[in-house]
């Protein structure tokens, strides 16, 4: 059984707030909670809403049904009619008329707390209730998110009582009842996308973040600063992205882990700067948390529109690295290894999320870290004095240069925006010109044999296939399954290492699909022209949203079924 709960209102009514402490009572109740945020780009007011999915298995996908609507606003209750059922209950204050609305008094409860301000956990008190969940692991997390704030906390508390302690019954709340909570705790955790994100780079032994605020991506900015001093990592707020990529090639000469975070517009300021690192070849990791465009567009929304231009973005050709996490779990573990990726090769690797990866939150367990890489590939100050000289671009068999950070030794480490020699000096020369030239794209084929597999569910042959990339994955998945359990045998295959490729890895499920339909969330279908590219086929269908939404489970497996069965 699932329940989906939306906590609607206006920005600045504590929506995220209450959605966050619901998914954390959920989290130690042992149940499974996924949540994700749609919210307007105005600081005040506006429709926003939190969208909660309660289960007591994991489940990742988007969905739109509304079983339990928190109305904090009049327009919520008017606004999602189409998707709430006969059994949906609404919980908004007794002077907002409404069918479903359950009978209590949270405008009354409220002012009997002591504060209108406390009827965000009036509410989602009585969601909980409308669960069948006992009140102790909500009031420890209120004890332990008000702690600083006495009063604020007493009347919180009092609140929560109020709604517990009232013999009300609520009509059809015993249809959505979960198991009862359990006071012992899972050691699961809740932790947003963008958590994930800077855990990996923690795991991935990150020493210096650099950016500029851009939504989505800042609040990895924002989480790197309030852990530096724990992590004795350098965080420094450029004053653009202009001076933050710069920064991060700075940095990664001197011998740092380096990492920057941005978006589509920001990150169009930083192509130069990606050349930069092309050419004197460095590591750098580049989280591009993607966002509708043109320009601003619609910052606070979703989208998956700049695949194609990250592929393409810099001038000359050289060689760097994609990938792009599917869940919240991969955040982390693809952020990690893209340190070592980087480090390894000597490119820079971008992490491809979204609005929706980076907002969206999920109960799981806690990561696993023996798998990654625990060793640097930059040399020891021991091994660089044993040499006689030192040649930053030594040509290889496989393209990659032995690298130093200077002061390391008596050896001096040079590096050039121009072309240069073996040693890193400016040259003219056609000879060494061509070499350098050759040596990066060696380097680029290097890197394609080290591509890891994509994600492929099912035989392909005489099949449809769908594909996907990043975040529509879980949504995707759900909804494959369902066309599969009613006997529309359907393939899935989803991208997350998209550059460079292998790309008879890509054409042979591509090519055997009897109809390739194509999943993306861009304007263009960026994914269709990759693929023509890549596999050399064209798609049949490209299924795609245009408006900053995501994906729901339902909406994919209409638009699928009808493809499929064409």
């Amino acid at each position: 059984m699932e329940v989906n709960i939306r906590i609607a209102g206006a920005a600045g009514q504590g929506i995220q707030t209450a959605a966050g402490l619901l998914g954390k009572a959920l989290t130690r109740s042992n149940l499974f909670a996924y949540a994700y945020t749609d919210a307007e780009s105005r600081i005040r007011g506006g429709l926003n809403f939190t969208h909660i999915r309660c289960s007591r298995e994991p489940l990742a996908g988007v969905t739109n049904r509304i079983d339990i609507l928190v109305a904090l606003s009049k327009e919520a209750l008017s606004a999602f009619e189409e998707l709430m059922t006969e059994k949906s209950l609404v919980v908004a204050p007794q002077s907002w008329p409404h069918p479903h609305r359950v009978p209590a008094a949270i405008g009354k409860l409220a002012e009997q707390a002591g504060s209108e301000a406390v009827s965000g956990t009036v509410s989602i008190a009585t969601a909980w209730k409308i669960l069948g969940q006992a009140p102790g692991i909500l009031e420890t997390l209120i004890r332990e998110h008000f702690a600083s704030k006495k009063n604020v906390l007493a009347q919180n508390l009092k609140a929560l009582n109020l709604v517990f302690d009232s013999s009300q019954q609520i009509p059809g709340a015993a249809y959505f009842h979960l198991p009862a909570a359990s006071s012992t705790g899972t050691g699961r955790m809740w932790i947003s996308g963008h958590e994930a994100v800077s855990l990996g780079a923690v795991a991935g032994g990150v020493t210096f973040v650099t950016g500029y605020p851009m939504s989505p991506a800042t609040s990895i900015l924002i989480n790197m600063a309030q852990w530096h001093r724990q992590l004795e990592v350098i965080v420094e707020q450029a004053e653009d992205e202009i001076a933050a990529i710069n920064m991060v090639a700075g940095a990664s000469y001197a011998g740092a882990r380096a990492m920057t975070a941005t978006s589509g517009g920001g990150f169009s300021l930083m192509v130069e700067g990606l050349s930069l690192l092309g050419m004197i070849e460095y590591p750098a990791v580049i989280v591009l948390a993607q966002r509708p465009g043109p320009a601003t567009g619609l910052p606070t929304r979703t989208a998956q529109g700049d695949l194609n231009f990250v592929r393409h973005a810099g001038h000359g050709s050289f060689p760097r690295v994609i990938i792009a996490p599917g869940n919240i779990s991969e955040c982390f573990d693809m952020t990690a290894l893209a340190f070592d990726i980087a480090e390894q090769y000597q490119v820079p690797v971008f992490v491809m999320t979204d609005q929706l990866l980076q907002d969206s939150q999920t109960t799981m367990a806690p990561f696993a870290v023996g798998h990654l890489p625990k060793r640097r590939h930059i040399m020891s100050p021991e091994a660089l004095t044993s040499l006689t000289g030192y040649r930053r671009y030594a040509r290889t068999e496989s393209g990659v240069s032995p690298l130093a950070a200077p002061g390391d030794s008596r050896h001096v480490v040079v590096v050039d925006s121009d072309e240069h020699d073996e040693a890193g000096h400016i040259t003219e020369s056609a000879r060494i010109a061509d070499e350098m030239a050759q040596k990066r794209l060696q380097k680029g084929k290097t890197l394609m044999e080290a591509s890891w597999k994509n994600r492929l569910v099912g035989p392909v042959d005489g099949r449809p296939l769908v594909v996907g990339w990043g975040s529509s994955l879980e949504t995707l998945k759900e909804a494959v399954s369902r066309l599969n359990a009613e006997g529309l045998k359907v393939a899935h295959f989803h991208l997350s290492w998209l550059w460079p490729v292998q790309e008879q890895m890509i054409r042979q499920p591509v090519q055997a699909a009897s109809r390739l339909i194509v999943v993306d969330h861009s304007v263009d279908g960026g994914l269709g022209a990759y693929l023509r590219e890549v596999a050399l086929r064209a798609p049949d269908a490209v299924i795609s949203r245009r408006d900053g939404r995501p994906f729901s489970v339902d909406e994919l497996y209409g638009k699928l079924r009808a493809e499929v069965i064409e």
